[in-house]
């Protein structure tokens, strides 16, 4: 919300530019690809983009690629050497960032230029506006068993059309299958989309055909399915970021579905079991992850809103804009 209001009342005419992170950082490499061969292709991709935005304003700045955290300080030293600047949202304090990932001494300095280039604004509530929507059945199922219901629903959705296998262009020359498509509806097992290795740049292509995906079977997640929840995590950032609307069975709710993921904090302020049986239960069932541990409440936010009557009510309002604007591009073609 404040980086609509901060954004939509700057100038038309600035050189600026809003992206979420991880479009953002396929973005990038995909420059990178283009320029391979170059003495220092950052610094090229790095005028591109100062160019292109003098202004770059970044939501959900979160950081777990170690791809993304290797080259980031030298990318943004050539971006504010260039006279960027810099306006992101992110769940993590900057001393946060990456915490615990792979080589993250070599991603420290980009900290250190963060923190002496950006002032930090803490913005904390203890409310959640997102959850105070007039909530309404939607198409969210509790219960693995309900894949039948769930198919008929999306069966209602694409009306008349045939679902068939589809197959979606993503970043560089890669292509997504997708099990049935239909009248910009997208129907997906579980597994297939996030026990797959499938990345943002994957859901980004999805979402730039399909505006609702059903998904089927959403887990309960634990430190079996770890990978699986990072994915989903994803999958749920970018379909909020493109206003899609889901449609799943899942094992829980939305908190159901996070409660054995919590940070090294939460960890230490469980309390002790008292036999051992139950105290191997939870070794084998909790997941003990600071970057999951922080993204899980924003994911059970947005489910929660994406479920929302509001939310829906928004969705089949930019179906209808969609539909007028073809409807009259279709008539101007036919009177000329």
């Amino acid at each position: 919300m404040l980086m609509d209001l901060f954004f939509n009342q700057l100038p038309c005419n600035w050189r600026k530019k809003r992206i979420h992170f991880h479009d953002f950082m396929l973005n990038v490499h995909s420059r990178l690809q283009r320029h391979k061969g170059l003495a220092d292709p950052l610094e090229v991709v790095a005028v591109e983009i100062s160019d292109d935005s003098i202004l770059l304003c970044l939501d959900e700045f979160m950081v777990t690629d170690v791809a993304d955290a290797l080259i980031l300080n030298r990318l943004f030293s050539h971006l504010f050497s260039n006279g960027v600047i810099l306006v992101a949202t992110s769940n993590r304090a900057p001393d946060n960032l990456y915490e615990g990932g792979l080589q993250r001494d070599l991603f420290l300095p980009f900290i250190a230029s963060l923190k002496e280039r950006c002032a930090v604004h803490e913005i904390g509530s203890s409310v959640d506006y997102r959850k105070m929507t007039s909530g309404e059945q939607g198409f969210y199922l509790v219960g693995l068993e309900l894949s039948g219901i769930l198919k008929a629903k999306f069966q209602q959705l694409i009306g008349q059309h045939e679902a068939r296998p589809q197959e979606v262009e993503v970043v560089m020359g890669r292509k997504l299958k997708v099990p049935l498509g239909a009248n910009g509806c997208a129907y997906f097992p579980f597994e297939e989309l996030c026990d797959r290795p499938l990345g943002a740049a994957d859901y980004f292509g999805l979402f730039s055909k399909f505006h609702t995906l059903a998904l089927d079977g959403v887990p309960i997640f634990g430190i079996h399915n770890r990978t699986a929840a990072y994915r989903f995590v994803t999958l749920v950032d970018v379909m909020y970021e493109n206003r899609a609307r889901l449609m799943c069975t899942a094992e829980g709710n939305p908190y159901e579905l996070f409660e054995r993921i919590v940070t090294i904090s939460d960890a230490e302020q469980l309390a002790p079991r008292t036999s051992s049986r139950s105290r191997k239960k939870d070794d084998l069932d909790l997941c003990v992850d600071n970057e999951l541990g922080f993204a899980k409440d924003r994911t059970i936010s947005r489910l929660t809103e994406m479920n929302s009557k509001e939310y829906l009510q928004q969705h089949a309002a930019m179906l209808a804009e969609e539909q007028r604007k073809l409807e009259e591009v279709s008539a101007s073609s036919t009177k000329s």
